[in-house]
This record gives C-alpha cells, sequence and structure tokens, in this order.
C-alpha cells in the first residue's frame, strides 16, 4: 500500500516538473522571441477581426439592450394581471432597435461630421503657404527694430514653413496616395464590419444562452466555491472597464460638443476639426486633452496669432471643468487607482499596443490592480493581519520580537 502511494506521489511529482519545465521554455521563448509570438497573434487577430467587430459592437450594445428588455418594455407591454414576462419577440425587438440606433449614430457622424472635416482638412492645405506669408510679415513689422531677434524669428519661420511645404505635403500627399491605394483595405474592413454586425446580432440575442452554457462549462471544471469567486470578479472587471469606457465617451462626446460651441462663437477656424481633434484625444487619460490641443493650437496661431491665444484660454479653462467637474461626475472613482498608476498604465499600454494601448490601457491595469489587490488582502486575512495600508507605516511596525531574537541569540 506505502508503495503505491509512494509510487502516485513520484508520478505527481514527475507531472509537476514537467509542466514546470514546459512553462519555462514557453516564457523562455516568449521573451526572446516575442516579435515571431507576436506576429502569429496578429495575425490570427488578422483573421478573426469580424469576430472581434462583433464582440466590440455586442459590448458596447448591451447596456441599451439590456435598458430596453428590463426597463422601456415592461413598462409598455406590462400585463394587467401578472408580471411583465420577457419573449423572445421583445428580446430579438430591443436586438433590432439597439441596432437601429446604432446604425443613426454612424450615419450621423459620415453625413454631418466627415464632410466637414474633409472640407477642414483641404482649407489647410490650401491656406497654410499664404498665411506662414502673413505671419513673417507680421514679425517683421513687429520685430523690424530688434535685428537679433528678428533674425532668430525668421530662422524659425522659414524653418516651419519648410516643414509645412515639404515634410507637412509629403506627410499628406503620402495619406492621399495610401488612401488611393488601400480601395481594398477600406472594402475589406467595410466587409469585415457589416461581418461582424451580423455576428453582434446573433451574440446579442444569445447573449443569455452563451451565459449559461459558459457558468455551466465552470461548474463542472471547478469547484463551486472558486467558480464564485471568477463570477464575482468578472463581474467586477465587467463593472470597472465598462464604467470606464462609457463614462470616458460620454465625457469626451461633451466635452467635443462644449469645444465646438465656445470656438464657434469665438469665431475660431477650422471649427469640426478641431473640436472632433479635442472630442477624441479627450478619451486618452491624462495626455489626451495635451495631444490634441497642442496641434489645434499650432494651426490656429499660424492662421491667426491673436484667436490661437484665446483658444490656448479656453482649452485650459475647459479641461480645468472637465478635470474637477465633468470627469468627476460621470467617471467618479471607476478605476480605483493612484495617479501614478495611471500614467504607468497609459505609457506601458501605449508602448506595448499603440492608440488602442493609451485607451483601455487604465481599465485593464485597474483590473490587474484589483485582483492583485485581493489576492494580497486574503492573504493578510489568514495570517489574521490588517489589510489597511497605514498599518504597515515604519513608525507602527513593532519590531520587539525581532530585537528579542536578536539578543537571545
Amino acid at each position: 500500500m506505502g508503495t503505491n502511494n509512494e509510487t502516485k506521489s513520484a508520478w505527481q511529482k514527475g507531472i509537476i516538473a514537467f509542466f514546470v519545465l514546459a512553462a519555462s521554455i514557453l516564457f523562455f521563448f516568449f521573451v526572446y522571441r516575442f516579435d515571431v509570438v507576436w506576429g502569429a497573434v496578429s495575425k490570427v487577430i488578422k483573421v478573426l477581426q469580424p469576430v472581434i467587430f462583433g464582440l466590440i459592437i455586442s459590448y458596447l450594445l448591451n447596456p441599451l439592450v439590456d435598458f430596453f428588455n428590463k426597463k422601456a418594455f415592461p413598462k409598455i407591454f406590462r400585463k394587467k394581471k401578472g408580471e411583465f414576462e420577457l419573449g423572445a419577440g421583445h428580446n430579438m425587438l430591443s436586438v433590432c432597435l439597439s441596432l437601429l440606433i446604432f446604425i443613426i449614430i454612424i450615419v450621423g457622424i459620415i453625413v454631418l461630421i466627415i464632410p466637414q472635416l474633409i472640407n477642414s482638412f483641404s482649407n489647410v492645405i490650401d491656406t497654410i503657404p499664404g498665411q506662414i506669408d502673413r505671419l513673417i510679415k507680421w514679425g517683421d513689422k513687429i520685430l523690424k527694430e530688434n535685428k537679433t531677434v528678428e533674425t532668430a524669428f525668421e530662422q524659425i519661420l522659414n524653418y516651419e514653413k519648410k516643414w509645412l511645404k515639404n515634410d507637412f505635403a509629403g506627410y499628406i500627399n503620402a495619406g492621399a496616395e495610401y488612401f488611393a491605394s488601400g480601395v481594398m483595405g477600406v472594402l475589406n474592413f467595410l466587409k469585415n464590419f457589416a461581418i461582424g454586425f451580423m455576428i453582434a446580432i446573433y451574440v446579442l440575442y444569445n447573449k443569455t444562452k452563451f451565459g449559461n452554457k459558459s457558468r455551466k462549462l465552470m461548474f463542472a471544471l471547478f469547484k463551486e466555491s472558486t467558480v464564485r469567486k471568477i463570477l464575482s470578479g468578472l463581474a467586477k472587471s465587467n463593472s470597472v472597464f465598462s464604467g470606464f469606457i462609457y463614462g470616458k465617451l460620454l465625457d469626451s462626446l461633451i466635452i467635443g460638443v462644449l469645444c465646438f460651441i465656445g470656438i464657434t462663437l469665438m469665431n475660431i477656424p477650422y471649427t469640426m476639426l478641431v473640436a472632433v481633434t479635442i472630442g477624441v484625444t479627450n478619451i486618452i487619460p491624462v495626455f489626451g486633452p495635451y495631444i490634441g490641443a497642442v496641434p489645434c493650437a499650432a494651426l490656429i496661431l499660424i492662421t491667426d496669432p491673436l484667436k490661437g491665444l484665446y483658444f490656448i484660454i479656453f482649452i485650459i479653462l475647459l479641461q480645468v471643468l472637465d478635470g474637477n467637474v465633468i470627469g468627476p461626475k460621470i467617471l467618479g472613482d471607476k478605476t480605483g487607482l493612484e495617479t501614478f498608476w495611471v500614467i504607468f498604465a497609459i505609457i506601458l499600454g501605449g508602448g506595448l499596443f499603440g492608440i488602442v494601448g493609451l485607451i483601455v490601457g487604465v481599465p485593464l491595469f485597474a483590473i490587474i490592480y484589483y485582483f492583485i489587490s485581493v489576492a494580497i488582502n486574503d492573504k493578510l486575512k489568514s495570517k489574521e493581519l490588517p489589510i489597511e495600508a497605514i498599518y504597515y507605516s515604519y513608525e507602527c511596525i513593532d519590531y520587539s520580537d525581532e530585537k528579542e531574537d536578536t539578543e537571545d541569540a
């Protein structure tokens, strides 16, 4: 009997050692051949683009579907006796209405905003050379009495003029050539988006079924207590991620609209281009407002220095309003991260995944931070130690036992 137990124990140790060794080899390969691994991942992502689009659309529209199912339709179709029961027809109607609203928003953006953006870009390309010349003449008039400053100012303006006429124009032409030669890419995107749209319909309509089967699988694979922890963690993750994304989108929409109204009243040029840039870049936490404001301010300063100064003051006031009133009201403390970790998450996410990492890096890091905090607190509770960080300051730690052990030794 003892021999069988020893053999079984040896087999278990051998299996554990094998998996540890295999995991170490895979980790080594992942670190030193990251380019190969990322290339394979990118290829898989490219193939699954329609599915990714569908899942993103369904995730964004899920709260709207829930609103129709749980709040709107129960009030409209409530029976005289008894409670409202959600049927398949009502669920499909909720999905269709949500997707219809989504289509209206997309079409509205295309019809109302895109033409004005194209017109603004055209105006920028057509008017920049003349604006640069006027700016040089203005600088000559202001600084003609100070030759040293005038020379330095002319050199700066000449460099900027050269950059705008050569490099900037080259970027514009390269972008135009890219879009002109990327017709197949656009068609491929539209194809993937259309397929993703149909996938979103299927996912939203069958989300309850998918959820039930997923939970069934988890209960089959893990202990009940483990499943409850997983579900609790997933609920927390969804709360943090969705709260941040939806809140940031709403916050950016409000900032974009306020920016549009403000610069329209001040008669600042390139109104739609500037407002859209400010609103879109505001989605990026912390650095987003500055990423959008700097090029817009430079463009307006070239056109009209005085209006450029007004724009800078307006953007500063708008960001103060957003940071102290609008943002906290909408977002609250969704992530639970300190400022240092927010900046860390933005830098890490942007460095690894570009624009997408800048946007989703903060909520993803907040989720990781939450799980690590829960694990640490559980470990401290098992040792009957306090979980508040204040108890672990240098002054609060009692070293008496350690000193006694040292003296005894």
